[in-house]
């Protein structure tokens, strides 16, 4: 199995109502230009993060959250779970919080930039719309298709274009697909802080 992986406070869908169960506050952390490096598959660079961080609410600290767009933070105790299954496929920027002793803070903080790169999605059964020569998914990721991951496949990706006889298939760089092993093993140490939307499987001859 596939997910695409989300926090809770955030939603791919851009008509949903953004949900907001975390209680907290934050503030917009990056400077224009880095939403642009994203969707070209390229790391946020450390100087465009904004290190501080004040922190407001009533609720506990999430361990997995986003201020805006595609923006990904995690917790020290979210980071020691990834780092079981993504060995040098994550950066992570520590960031300098200001958080209230009632959120029960974590140790750390970090802005992170996911390194994997993939292809997987089958473009043949996944829904799609076209504009000019290029095509890009369509509707909820639910109607999604992947190719299953091969052996030794990555945990965590950006999936990537595919360029076929000049017609551009767009992957997302602001998209974060998880396999089921890692995506399984954060929805069982974090209950209700990651939102998994499963993505259908095909199996493909590598």
């Amino acid at each position: 199995m596939v997910y695409l992986l989300e926090p809770v406070n955030r939603t791919y869908d851009p008509e949903e109502p953004m949900p907001t169960p975390l209680g907290f506050t934050a503030p917009a952390l990056f400077y224009k230009g880095a939403n642009k490096l994203k969707r070209e598959f390229k790391p946020v660079p450390a100087n465009l993060v904004h290190r501080r961080m004040e922190i407001g609410g009533g609720q506990l600290m999430p361990d997995f959250f986003s201020t805006q767009d595609a923006y990904f933070f995690v917790s020290s105790r979210f980071r020691s779970v990834l780092e079981k299954y993504t060995p040098d496929q994550i950066e992570y920027i520590e960031l300098e919080p200001a958080i209230p002793p009632h959120k029960k803070p974590a140790d750390a903080y970090y802005f992170i930039n996911v390194l994997g790169r993939s292809q997987l999605m089958n473009w043949e059964f996944t829904p799609k719309k076209k504009t000019l020569q290029v095509y890009f998914w369509d509707g909820p990721p639910e109607t999604w298709v992947m190719n299953t991951p091969p052996p030794g496949h990555v945990a965590i990706w950006h999936e990537t274009h595919r360029i076929e006889k000049n017609v551009k298939f767009c992957g997302q760089g602001t998209a974060v697909f998880v396999t089921d092993e890692l995506g399984n093993a954060l929805d069982a140490a974090f209950p209700g802080q990651c939102r998994l939307h499963r993505i259908r499987e095909m199996q493909a001859a590598y």
